[in-house]
């Protein structure tokens, strides 16, 4: 990979990142008090990431004269989303702990009302509202497992979108006739 793509893959890393940033701030304040709304907008805001990563995949392989192979692709994707991926933990980290320490206890209201009013089942109430006591534990482990599984995810889409964006350079042969 050359240092061209290396560079548009940082650099969309960033952007990315940066626009993850401010839909998670978004969602965690306009969309907290409506579980289903709330759940709506994760996966808007999540199919709007998978867009960009689709964009900067698709303005790599523009940048280099129309072609790419799956593993140029691949390797430039994977570079703008460990980027973005880093960009979400450590902003999400510091909303809960910084920004809004009381976002958990919000959000955790606001599902167990949620629930409550549509008749849930108490045992599925319960088992939802304890794993809201784990979300709160922030540790080195949990952040870096959530990277991890973020990455993951990500990279499937990643490898995806290689697929569909390659186009390899077709090679011409000289031949006498």
């Amino acid at each position: 990979m050359d240092s061209q793509k290396k560079s548009l893959s940082v650099n969309f890393g960033i952007a990315i990142g940066i626009i993850y940033c401010v839909l998670i701030f978004c969602q965690n304040q306009f969309f907290y008090s409506n579980p289903l709304g709330f759940s709506l907008s994760k996966i808007l805001c999540y199919l709007l990431i998978v867009g960009g990563f689709f964009y900067s995949g698709y303005t790599i392989r523009k940048k280099s004269a129309g072609y790419i192979s799956f593993k140029d692709c691949l390797g430039s994707l994977l570079i703008v989303i460990v980027i973005t991926e880093l960009f979400y933990v450590i902003f999400s980290t510091i909303y809960i702990k910084y920004i809004d320490p009381t976002f958990i206890e919000k959000l955790k209201s606001s599902w167990h009302s949620y629930y409550i009013s549509h008749n849930i089942p108490q045992d599925k109430t319960d088992s939802t509202i304890d794993n809201f006591k784990e979300a709160r534990k922030i540790t080195i482990g949990t952040l870096v497992q959530s990277f991890g599984f973020g990455v993951i995810i990500d990279a499937i889409f990643g490898v995806i979108i290689s697929a569909v964006l390659k186009k390899i350079k077709p090679e011409f042969e000289n031949q006498i006739s």
